[in-house]
């Protein structure tokens, strides 16, 4: 139970960290502008509005936030995976006519709900990672480029 308590700790205070992040990166961006702004590399008429929402998705710590997500989502689903694992191996085991073999807790049965949470967390990153990147911001210099009509 502590161990349950200690990841608990540990993803709220990523979480609490993340949210930081996201708070200095937005602190950041005017004074990102006002500097761009006076080495004319933006133009004039850009306003902070504009500027921070195309700062915050270039230099915003996006990939450790899908990382956070998905780790507090497998973690959430660990217990309910167990379970219903758990029970669609009891119904091949009975159907299996009990064979000790393939009893629950067994190595076999063991390492299958190991391989299988694995399969399910390396699905579930290639789903994030894929939206990541189909989503990528651009970097900095691209909405600076961007904000300059493309020059």
């Amino acid at each position: 139970m502590l161990l349950y308590f200690l990841v608990i700790a540990a993803l709220l205070a990523w979480g609490v960290h993340l949210a930081w992040r996201w708070r200095e990166v937005k602190a950041f961006a005017p004074e990102v502008l006002a500097a761009k702004k006076r080495d004319r590399e933006i133009p004039e008429d850009v306003t902070d509005v504009e500027f921070t929402d195309l700062y915050l998705r270039s230099e915003g710590p996006r990939g450790e936030t899908y990382f956070f997500v998905c780790a507090a989502i497998m973690f959430l689903l660990l217990g309910p995976f167990v379970a219903a694992f758990n029970s669609v191996w009891n119904m091949i085991w009975l159907m299996s006519g009990k064979s000790p073999v393939f009893e629950t807790g067994t190595l076999i049965h063991t390492f299958m709900v190991f391989l299988s949470f694995m399969a399910t967390t390396i699905g579930l990153l290639a789903i994030a990672m894929r939206r990541y990147y189909a989503l990528m911001p651009p970097n900095l210099k691209q909405v600076i480029r961007d904000l300059n009509g493309g020059a």
